[in-house]
Order: structure tokens, then sequence, then C-alpha cells
């Protein structure tokens, strides 16, 4: 008979599963993490796992959703709750992401290798259509947050958040683009991105 547990239990055993699991894709990667990996890092049987997700597929794509709510935190407390002007939060959003996702080992992992790639092969159609709505109002909302300085030009907020996102994907492809220069080649889509978002008649900075 299968071993239940408290809710406190189960609270504590997810965030285990999340903390441990975290660790182990930033270092193997999502192809070379085993379930059995998981579990023994986490002090639990093998079977526990499936009682709180249905694949490691599914433990990575939830740690990836926490990850991104942090970056969306850091935006707006560092970026849209200060006196930056229009131009200058959208050169901040789209510079700082880069940054953050250089300066997480978990993040790198993902955008850096061909798990992304196998994590979105390997989960339900709905689950990462969930995920791609959760992630345009995410956007959404810094989106409008930079619009209230009236600043920007008359566009429809779902097209700014999806040429952000749009970015953000690019650095899926820092190969084909080139190491070496993707740094300035960020740097330049930061500057031409918000120059072009912000109205003309904005005093030149």
């Amino acid at each position: 008979m299968p071993k239940t547990f408290t809710v406190k239990e189960k609270e504590f055993i997810r965030n285990t599963l999340i903390k441990r699991g975290r660790e182990l894709f930033s270092i193997y990667g999502l192809r070379k993490t085993s379930i059995s990996q998981l579990t023994t890092a986490a002090g639990i049987a093998q079977g526990t796992f499936y009682t709180f997700f249905g694949s490691k597929e599914e433990l990575y794509f939830d740690i990836l959703e926490i990850e991104e709510t942090k970056i969306e935190k850091q935006f707006v407390n560092d970026i849209l709750n200060s006196s930056h002007s229009a131009k200058e939060a959208i050169r901040k959003i789209i510079k700082s992401t880069y940054e953050l996702l250089e300066n997480n080992p978990f993040l790198v992992r993902i955008y850096d290798s061909k798990d992304y790639e196998l994590m979105v092969r390997k989960l339900p159609p709905e689950k990462l259509e969930t995920h791609r709505i959760n992630d345009t109002i995410r956007f959404l909302d810094i989106v409008k947050g930079v619009q209230q300085k009236d600043e920007l030009i008359t566009a429809r907020p779902e097209v700014i958040a999806g040429l952000l996102r749009g970015i953000i994907f690019s650095f899926l492809h820092k190969d084909e683009i080139g190491q070496e220069i993707y740094p300035e080649v960020v740097d330049l889509m930061a500057n031409v991105i918000a120059d072009g978002l912000v109205k003309k008649n904005e005093k030149t900075e």
C-alpha cells in the first residue's frame, strides 16, 4: 500500500525535490540526471517521486517557472519601482535578463544546451500552453509598468511583450549568433529596441 503523507510532509518533500533537482540539473543537465539520482538526493523512495511529479521533465519545468518568477520580481523591484525613464527601463530589462541568465547555473544549462528542446518534447501540450499564457501575462505586467511612464510609442502591450520574449529566446541561439559577440549583440539590441519603442520627442539620454 502506498505511503500517505501529511500536508506538511508533502510540502517538505516537494521543496526538497525542487532544491536537489535544481542542483543536479545545473551540474548534469536534464538528459543525464536520473530519477534515481533525484530521489536519492531527496532521501525518498523512487516510487514516491511520482506522487509529486509525472516525470523528471515536469520537475525541470517547475524549477524553470520558479526561476522565471524570481527574475520577474527582480524586474519589478529594481526597474519598474524606480525613477528610470521608459527608455532606460527597457534597456535594463533586456540587459539584466541576459546577466541573470548568464549568472544562474540552472538557466545557463537549460538555455545553453539541448535541455530546453528535450523538456518541451516530453511535456503535455496543455502544460506548455498554460506556461506560454502565464509567461505572456508576466511580461504584460512588466510592459504595462513601463507604459505607465507615458513615454512609449502606441503599440499593444501584447506585441511589446512578444518582442521582449523573443529577445530572451535568442539566448537559445547563442552558438549560431556567436558566443564571443553575443554580449555586444545584446547591448546593441537593448539600445536599438529601447530607442524604437520610446516616443521620438523624448530627450536623448
